[in-house]
């Protein structure tokens, strides 16, 4: 007899944008990447769309997209930002969930979350019911169907919770089996109730639990495999493939069982090193041979109807449970023990101090909201539940939306009031994001990030013309001590890391205007939330000296506010900009403003220039520390580029004037002296990237031929070719001619992309292949389409198992075989 297996996997990060600029600052911690969202999508997100199975040789034999076999979800804030910045894994995600609906009679493996991982016993019912509907909305705008369930962040739970997911109509939820208070077969009486308190509640079947009103209506509880789920998080079951099936136990023999359990999905991969691989490999093929099929909890409910009836533990003073606090939900709101280390001596008493503050900013805002809203808005909280929609497709038609919310036809001006007032709304429901309560110390980046959204509360109260309550906030977090004492207490923290974040529409006007002088189009024409456009504009250089003035005008994608200004803004040379600017005083007043700065940009002297921009343009001056970090680096890479070749062509200078010592030492076998091997190894470098950047747009293998020589060179003196931008910029060759191949199908473009591939082992770049892997895989493989032999010898060349292109010695018939089926005789050509 088979039995279903379900393996659900939570896959989340926090919020981390900028709330002003919409982009993530940086993360250090995450180092060689530039933030956590890019760290965990790298090792844990994008290998689970795309998994390798591989034979005994490291060779492909199957590429399995881990997301179709499994039960998960994603936050929605994190979908959101991988639809941007990795549309390939999004695109994989959603198809894997449609995949699953067709192979299980309309229940698909994909369930919704709370929106932004707000822990929902702690909210006011207000909130919860919020939270739950934005992150249904969220669903049916990503998977386009009803959710069945929603994970509930923490699986924290109360009775009001799951009175809420009833009234939402939802079907199930995931809990912790030590969550579980007592069980009884349905019907049964009062003496029957079971104690499971201590987590031995039976996981392998589904539960009801009936709504408080009496009503009959109910939701489906699935407790899941307490020691299975260790076993994988804590204990190696992600080791290999027969580790993790081994960790599966069997139910006793019965109708309607089956095995399932609940993770954190950065297990498969980010926790655990090719914990994806290990998951791939065992559903395809491990478990199956156990009498496991790996299904989801839809399908199993619509066979398995629950047959008993549970109650939940109540939590301290009925706050409710989790499966990460053993204290309940005191996590996040408390010093209740729970922590993610630190030192010896650190408490996390703060915990209530910052959600004592937050619950303040909310509740003021609230009134605003309610107030202000309350003529704008047929129901303002009906309008909240419903602004999900703006959210998920900016820039959006605002006509509908008000047409069914609005008290009658706003103006513009009234409008953006009302957008405004929404917004405050998202952004006083972020601050709330679990993480911020999660780890050891007020300092730390998540922390912070919720006290980022607490001071976006404070500006659009501000913007909505009302009270910002911040002296009585900053009373309330100086309470809260972080255990670094040179951080001070929570007010502290607030303005010395929250605050400092902050981006006002002028200082973006300015890191417009500074960005503008050393790039003709650095940024794209939407920045930090705002379309941008510049009229008006003139650009020149005089020497060292660039001028740069225009009318720029702001328009907030969320709100529609705008903000017009006249802008001028100069480089001296190196680091030295500055930037004057002051709301638009009209056409007019402008362009007698120009001409005369441009009347004396060519015979002034500087500090002449300076009091002629300060008197037309200012008083309001910025400088480099007013450009976004993105911009700042794109600034210094053009700023030090002269700088760079400068030191370039002195490196190379050396290593020429000794080429022929620097030849000799290696035809003799010695090594290079530091100095020499630093010159030699730089400047080699340089010359084989700038002879890559050249040939780039090229398909044509000939056209790397000076390349090859270079690396050939570097060979010789012992030096290696780094897979940094020369590896990028040949996968991405490769990428392209592997595409073009799949779309003209001619033997000639195989034969090209083959030829590629090759010669990128000629060149030692070390390209990564993914992408074309994943392209031949999908287009060839997977659809079993016959394989010319140009063909089988890109398949083989992008590291495809022999025996899955039907390339051995033994004559075996090409199919997707399974794992350990390989010739030993056949190498990688």
């Amino acid at each position: 007899m088979t039995t279903p297996l379900v393996i659900h996997g939570h896959f989340y990060q926090p919020p981390r944008e900028n709330p002003w600029s919409n982009y993530i600052d940086g993360e250090p911690s995450a180092h060689p990447f530039p933030d956590w969202n890019a760290r965990v999508q790298a090792e844990c997100y994008r290998p689970n769309a795309t998994t390798r199975i591989t034979d005994g040789y490291g060779r492909i034999e199957n590429i399995v997209n881990n997301y179709g076999n499994i039960s998960f979800n994603f936050g929605p804030t994190l979908l959101s930002w991988m639809e941007l910045h990795d549309p390939d894994t999004y695109a994989r995600i959603l198809a894997a969930d449609r995949e699953s609906v067709g192979r299980h009679g309309g229940h698909g493996n994909a369930i919704a979350q709370a929106y932004n991982h707000t822990i929902l016993p702690l909210c006011n019912d207000r909130d919860r019911v919020t939270q739950v509907r934005w992150g249904m909305a969220d669903f049916r705008h990503r998977f386009g169907r009803e959710p069945e369930s929603l994970w509930l962040p923490e699986t924290a739970c109360n009775e009001d919770t799951l009175d809420t997911l009833i009234d939402e109509g939802l079907r199930y939820v995931i809990l912790s089996p030590f969550q579980a208070q007592r069980v009884r077969p349905l019907g049964a009486g009062e003496e029957d109730w079971e104690d499971v308190s201590d987590g031995q509640v039976d996981p392998t079947q589904a539960y009801l639990r009936y709504h408080r009103d009496g009503s009959g209506r109910s939701i489906a509880l699935f407790f899941y495999d307490g020691q299975l789920a260790r076993g994988i998080a804590f204990e190696g079951a992600l080791a290999t493939s027969q580790a993790l099936v081994s960790h599966l136990h069997q139910p006793e023999p019965a109708e309607g069982r089956l095995v399932q359990t609940a993770t954190d999905g950065e297990s498969y991969g980010h926790h655990t090193k090719w914990g994806d691989r290990s998951l791939a490999h065992a559903l395809m093929h491990e478990a199956p041979q156990h009498c496991f099929a790996p299904s989801n909890y839809g399908v199993f409910l619509e066979a398995n109807p629950p047959r008993m009836e549970a109650e939940l533990k109540p939590g301290p003073g009925g706050e409710g449970t989790s499966w990460s606090c053993a204290h309940g939900v005191g996590r996040w709101y408390r010093d209740c023990g729970c922590h993610t280390g630190g030192e010896a001596n650190w408490n996390q008493a703060w915990r209530g101090p910052l959600r004592d503050a937050l619950n303040l900013l909310r509740d003021h805002a609230a009134h605003i909201f309610e107030t202000q809203g309350a003529e704008l808005l047929k129901d303002p909280w009906a309008a909240r539940d419903a602004y999900i929609a703006l959210v998920l497709n900016r820039p959006a038609n605002h006509f509908d939306f008000f047409h069914e919310h609005a008290t009658r036809v706003l103006s513009e001006a009234e409008q953006v009031r009302a957008l405004t007032l929404l917004e405050l709304q998202r952004f006083a429901m972020l601050m709330y994001t679990s993480c911020g309560w999660f780890f050891s110390d007020l300092s730390g980046i998540e922390t912070v990030q919720v006290m980022k959204y607490a001071a976006r509360v404070m500006d659009l109260i501000g913007e909505l013309e009302a009270d910002v309550p911040r002296d009585a906030f900053l009373e309330v977090m100086a309470q809260a001590e972080s255990n670094i004492p040179e951080h001070g207490n929570g007010a502290e923290v607030f303005r010395s890391m929250a605050e400092v974040s902050r981006i006002s529409p002028r200082s973006l006007a300015a890191h417009l205007g500074i960005s503008w002088l050393v790039a003709e189009d650095l940024e794209r024409e939407v920045a930090a939330g705002y379309h941008y456009v510049r009229e008006l504009a003139r650009k020149e250089s005089r020497g060292r000296i660039t001028l740069a003035t225009c009318r720029l005008t702001l328009e907030s994608l969320a709100t529609g506010s705008r903000h017009d200004f006249s802008l001028a803004a100069m480089h001296f040379g190196g680091i030295d900009f500055y930037c004057a600017l002051k709301p638009y005083p009209g056409d007019a007043r402008f362009k007698s403003a120009s001409r005369r700065l441009w009347s004396r940009f060519s015979g002034a002297s500087l500090p002449q220039l300076l009091r002629q921009v300060e008197r037309d343009f200012g008083p309001e001056e910025f400088g480099l520390d007013n450009v976004l970090p993105g911009g700042r680096r794109r600034i210094a890479e053009v700023m030090f580029g002269n700088l760079v070749d400068t030191f370039a062509e002195q490196y190379a200078r050396l290593y020429e004037d000794n080429r022929r010592i620097v030849e000799m030492l290696a035809d003799s076998g010695l090594e290079l002296p530091a100095e020499l091997r630093t010159a030699a190894e730089y400047t080699l470098r340089r010359r084989f990237e700038e002879e890559i950047r050249r040939q780039q747009r090229s398909a044509d293998p000939e056209a790397y031929e000076r390349a090859v020589e270079i690396s050939q060179e570097m060979a010789r003196h012992g030096l290696a070719v780094t897979a940094g931008e020369s590896g990028r910029i040949f996968d991405d060759i490769i990428t392209g001619a592997v595409q073009s191949a799949i779309d003209e199908d001619t033997d000639e473009q195989w034969e090209v992309a083959g030829q590629l591939i090759a010669l990128a082992r000629r060149l030692r770049v070390q390209p990564s292949l993914e992408q074309a892997q994943n392209l031949f895989f999908d287009a060839v493989l997977a659809p079993q389409r016959p394989l010319s032999d140009a063909m089988r010898m890109v398949a083989l060349r992008l590291r495809f198992s022999p025996v899955l292109v039907g390339h051995n010695d033994r004559g075996t018939s090409r199919g997707l075989t399974p794992p350990g089926t390989h010739d030993p005789q056949t190498t990688e050509l």
